[in-house]
């Protein structure tokens, strides 16, 4: 399958056309580091980005994918939730991503949560510049991802158009009840 047509590569492309140089970023869910090296990589050695995982191996496997692609010296890695962003970020931010579930290659059974997860989004958006974008990849096909996926949907339909544009990215042919999609959230 091409790249460009997968979440991760389709929410890589988006975000790379709002975020540039110098600019800061958050990356709520850092997992295995790859969210995190292309924000890294995007917004340079002036940026800044905060990478965020309650699990200190993934912030260990994010360091080093940092380290070797030379880009550790613009992130700060927090072993905290994403719902505690506001202890963390005070500052104005470009760009969010998501990327839910569990890590992978890891315990299956911590994941993220409906409830934390809302309520980083709240606190995110509050983060975010005018101009400035959330990505949500959201994985509805596991133990617990429906629950968090229709009370994140339930959020956004919510939000007001005069300041919100919510797009959705998701299959429509397969088993599209259990795939992946991403939400894009533009704060216009």
């Amino acid at each position: 399958m091409n790249r460009h047509l997968q979440a991760t590569g389709l929410t890589h492309y988006l975000l790379a056309k709002f975020l540039s140089k110098g600019q800061k970023a958050i990356d709520a869910t850092a997992g295995n580091g790859q969210d995190t090296l292309f924000l890294a990589q995007t917004v340079g050695s002036s940026g800044l980005v905060y990478a965020f995982d309650i699990q200190e191996r993934a912030l260990l496997t994010t360091q080093k994918l940092l380290k070797k692609n030379n880009c550790l010296q613009q992130v700060k890695l927090i072993l905290a939730g994403h719902e505690k962003i506001n202890n963390f970020v005070q500052e104005p931010v470009q760009a969010i991503i998501y990327n839910l579930g569990y890590l992978p290659g890891s315990n299956k059974e911590i994941i993220t949560q409906g409830e934390t997860t809302l309520l980083s989004l709240q606190q995110g958006m509050k983060l975010l510049n005018s101009g400035g974008i959330i990505a949500v990849t959201v994985y509805p096909g596991h133990p617990g991802g429906r629950k968090e996926a229709d009370l994140i949907d339930k959020y956004v339909i919510s939000l007001s158009v005069q300041t919100w544009q919510v797009m959705k990215w998701n299959r429509v042919n397969g088993n599209t009840a259990k795939s992946p999609y991403v939400l894009f959230i533009y704060k216009n």
